[in-house]
């Protein structure tokens, strides 16, 4: 009775609440932590009651969590290290702990209870859908003129994990095996996320357009029926992506905020002041920079670093104190690589760049027997590295969550993707 009753609801988390909770994760930051924190139970629960269970041999998730599983505790490690070397809270590893715990949950239902097709067949509807709800709640949110902080979570970091749900789902809506009808209906979905990533003005997160535009290119050459190498597809590719940009630089009230850009950059250049969103980022990579050199290898610690941060321009005259206000307001210096290696030095940075190396490590175990699945989990390693470069997006629990949820998601999907010659393939 009892492992019936469990069954059933193994079957109703991974055809319903799961998906449900992706769905609306855009909403609420506590929608997308319950959907991390069910996994986290579910895959854990397994883990250690897989004699209740059937074996299953989903032999590419198997191997790549166990990969996955192994980048994870290492990065975790490292971060400890240096955590306990500048006697830093604990919440400083919130990040690569819920990497690590969602890592865990899925080993655990790699080899105990793999989803199933419909399961997966749900989560890509949900992506779809989640796409949708972030366009509805950022086209709610602009047409009331309400500010960016209404969103789940920091907007720049919001917007990141919606390009992860389009690169989730685009490589799936252009895939020739999924029926005409949902490939129409994800893609028109994947084109609402990147909306409402435009709307958002979150530039860190603008690099989803020329990704976007490279996998149709590469999508559309696989399909061709003739022969279209790389001389022509080149030039398609520069093309697409040149008539997106235009576009949407000339659009009317600047919505890339990049004329907004050059202007900051000029007004650093020019008057030395950095009140602004990409001065003091410029301010804020330079001491990154300088603190670097002083200690490379163990870095300076969080409490030294956000000391520094709000001591900027002191000693200076009124006007120098001035103009870095918009500085001491900051916590973090708005660059992961940066951060992680003032913080931490050498280990910090080992730390985050061993969690690229993974993503990159699975991509290519799955470059060749899941295309599609490849490409998914590549956008969201693309979209992850581009977007650090400009924000600490992973100090931000939402985005840590999402991060730890769309490395997993292409992981289990890879098996519905191939067939005996290890072409690309879809069981919907």
């Amino acid at each position: 009775m009892f492992t019936h009753s469990m069954r059933h609801a193994c079957t109703t988390f991974n055809l319903y609440l799961l998906p449900g909770l992706i769905a609306f994760a855009p909403m609420h930051s506590k929608v997308l932590g319950t959907a991390w924190l069910t996994f986290c139970v579910y895959g854990i629960y397994l883990l250690f009651n897989a004699h209740r269970f059937q074996q299953h041999t989903d032999l590419i998730a198997i191997s790549t969590t166990s990969v996955w599983l192994k980048i994870c505790a290492a990065a975790l490690t490292l971060a400890a290290i240096s955590a306990l070397i500048w006697h830093e809270e604990f919440a400083t590893l919130n990040a690569p702990l819920r990497m690590l715990l969602a890592a865990v949950a899925a080993y655990g239902v790699a080899h105990h209870h793999s989803l199933s097709p419909r399961t997966c067949r749900n989560i890509s509807d949900a992506l779809a859908l989640a796409c949708v709800m972030a366009l509805i709640w950022i086209g709610w949110l602009f047409m009331h003129d309400v500010q960016r902080v209404s969103l789940a979570s920091n907007a720049i970091a919001w917007a990141v994990v919606i390009s992860f749900y389009v690169c989730l789902l685009l490589p799936l809506a252009l895939s020739a095996q999924v029926p005409a009808g949902r490939r129409r209906i994800w893609l028109c979905c994947a084109g609402c996320g990147i909306v409402a990533i435009l709307l958002s003005q979150s530039r860190g997160a603008f690099l989803i357009i020329p990704w976007s535009c490279l996998l149709i290119v590469w999508f559309w050459r696989k399909r061709s029926t003739t022969t279209d190498g790389l001389g022509r597809t080149l030039p398609r590719l520069v093309l697409i992506i040149s008539i997106a940009l235009a576009t949407l630089w000339l659009a009317p009230g600047d919505i890339l905020r990049i004329r907004q850009a050059a202007h900051e950059i000029q007004q650093v250049r020019s008057t030395e002041n950095y009140n602004s969103s990409v001065g003091a980022r410029l301010y804020l990579w330079q001491m990154a920079i300088e603190g670097i050199r002083q200690s490379p290898w163990i870095g300076i610690g969080g409490a030294e670093r956000l000391r520094r941060i709000k001591q900027a321009g002191a000693g200076g005259t009124d006007d120098q104190i001035a103009k870095l206000e918009a500085v001491r307001s900051l916590g973090h210096v708005h660059n992961e690589y940066l951060h992680a290696a003032l913080d931490g030095g050498l280990l910090g940075l080992t730390s985050f760049l061993a969690t690229l190396l993974g993503m990159a490590i699975l991509i290519r175990q799955l470059a060749r027997s899941a295309p599609v699945a490849a490409w998914q989990l590549g956008g969201v390693l693309c979209m992850h590295m581009s977007a650090s470069l400009t924000n600490v997006n992973l100090a931000h629990n939402y985005y840590a969550t999402a991060l730890a949820l769309a490395v997993l998601l292409p992981l289990f999907a890879a098996q519905r993707y191939m067939t005996k010659d290890g072409a690309s393939s879809c069981t919907y």
